[in-house]
């Protein structure tokens, strides 16, 4: 049996078609980009009609890089293209509280305290520990009461950066 599907059923705001929609946005994105900035996330917030766009670099991101990437994104079109009705762009940094998932994100934050949770030998831990060095692929940590550690940056579920007063 054929059937007519018509652009107004709901199958055609799928999250299918909304996911694929983000990642060429996304992608767009990542390449207007300046060097050693990244993009680490964008989200459409449709009750304040907002696009909503995290980034972080491997030095600290400003005013200046946050108002930079902000006009690029907005000269390119880009925007104007996926929402013809309008959208605000808000472009911020990486808040201190972001998950560490890329090497550079550990390099920045070596000799910081940080939260690991991983996974050695098949088994979960969790540990506190000073950052001291980052290569391409491992982290060196050093706990209070142990030697220490290379740490596959594979191997590490979770990690972030703890803050003490």
């Amino acid at each position: 049996m054929n059937r007519i599907i018509l652009a107004d059923e709901k199958w055609v705001h799928a999250p299918t078609f909304l996911f694929l929609k983000m990642h060429m946005i996304q992608e767009d994105i990542k390449a207007l980009l300046p060097q050693g900035v990244f993009l680490l996330d964008v989200k459409e917030d449709f009750h304040q009609s907002a696009v909503n766009c995290v980034i972080d670099a491997e030095k600290p991101v400003d005013l200046d890089l946050t108002t930079t990437v902000s006009k690029a994104i907005n000269d390119s079109g880009i925007l104007d293209k996926e929402y013809p009705e309008g959208m605000v762009l808000h472009v911020s940094s990486a808040g201190v509280d972001t998950p560490l998932k890329h090497d550079y994100q550990y390099r920045k934050n070596i000799g910081r305290v940080i939260s690991i949770t991983g996974e050695k030998d098949g088994k979960p831990y969790s540990t506190e520990a000073q950052l001291l060095e980052v290569t391409d692929n491992k982290v060196l940590i050093q706990r209070s009461s142990a030697a220490d550690e290379w740490i596959p940056i594979a191997d590490i579920i979770h990690a972030k950066v703890l803050i003490k007063f």
